[in-house]
């Protein structure tokens, strides 16, 4: 009995089985961020890529207009999505700061 409690208290206090528990927090990234036009993994609104256009990492932001940035070279601060990421695509980072840089 006292292994099924255990069991249980640890279970809610990892948060279950869900997959979009938050994984990492205080994650920073750079570059050039643009909205998602189609791709083949569909999550995240924007995307922040490299200086060729490879995707990095796909972003979503409730607290923050990313559209405000697009085109622009920008550092975001935020955490990683659990369970990403999927189809072959970018790691997935809600976004909860940004700012531009300078070149």
């Amino acid at each position: 009995m006292k292994k099924l409690i255990l069991i249980a208290v640890c279970f809610t206090i990892l948060g279950g089985c869900s997959s979009n528990r938050i994984k990492d927090e205080g994650v920073k990234r750079d570059g050039v961020l643009t909205a998602v036009q189609m791709s083949a993994w569909m999550y995240g609104s924007h995307v922040l890529s490299d200086d060729t256009g490879k995707p990095l990492t796909a972003l979503s932001g409730q607290k923050i207009d990313l559209d405000e940035y697009d085109g622009q070279n920008v550092e975001v601060k935020g955490t990683l999505k659990g369970g990403y990421p999927v189809d072959s695509g970018p790691e997935y980072l809600e976004v909860q700061s940004i700012k531009a840089i300078k070149n």
